[in-house]
């Protein structure tokens, strides 16, 4: 019966926050238009986001399987960091939207759809941490798609407290739970 409920309630914010045409939620009222002039990242060309993956990577580079060219991707994409109890982007972290944009925009990932994943730490009761979960994975969206990812490529999942990267109990690794990861998927 609560996973029912559980389910359900998790079924009803997805619709709720999934049909927003909201502008991503940022921190300290930064508007969304100012993603890209706020970052500290570079533009990076092509050939360098594919060379991050690998010194011999490179966009005529043949992998094994989709799966290796995923692997190699994916260490090079940064996770997002929020305080607690807050779903908006904090400037600090508007860097990563904008280096993960190129990776996910250079022609090694264009193909690829992208799984956008919230996560919260151990506080809160599963509905409030699936909850909020959702809405830092739908910040995160959102300002993907405002720095030239395609939206029809990304979804989103909230794994609550679910999937901690840190299994201590104090704030430093409370801190590494309260992210957003991203998953290159074929």
């Amino acid at each position: 019966m609560q996973k029912s409920l559980l389910l359900i309630c998790s079924w009803l914010t997805v619709m709720m926050i999934g049909c927003s045409s909201k502008t991503p939620e940022l921190a300290d009222s930064t508007n969304a238009a100012t993603i890209a002039q706020t970052s500290s990242a570079p533009e990076l060309a092509d050939s360098e986001i594919s060379n991050m993956a690998g010194a011999e990577m490179t966009e005529n580079t043949t992998f094994g399987s989709v799966d290796e060219r995923i692997a190699a991707i994916e260490k090079e994409i940064d996770s997002i960091y929020f305080p607690t109890d807050k779903y908006r982007i904090p400037e600090a972290e508007l860097y990563k939207i904008d280096k993960n944009a190129q990776i996910f925009n250079s022609e090694l990932a264009r193909d690829l759809s992208i799984r956008v994943e919230g996560n919260c730490d151990e506080w809160g009761t599963d509905e409030y941490n699936y909850a909020l979960g959702l809405k830092r994975a739908k910040s995160a969206k959102d300002a993907l798609a405002v720095a030239g990812v395609e939206e029809g490529r990304m979804s989103l999942v909230s794994y609550g407290e679910s999937k901690p990267t840190c299994f201590e109990h104090n704030e430093a690794c409370w801190q590494q739970n309260r992210r957003v990861d991203f998953k290159l998927l074929p």
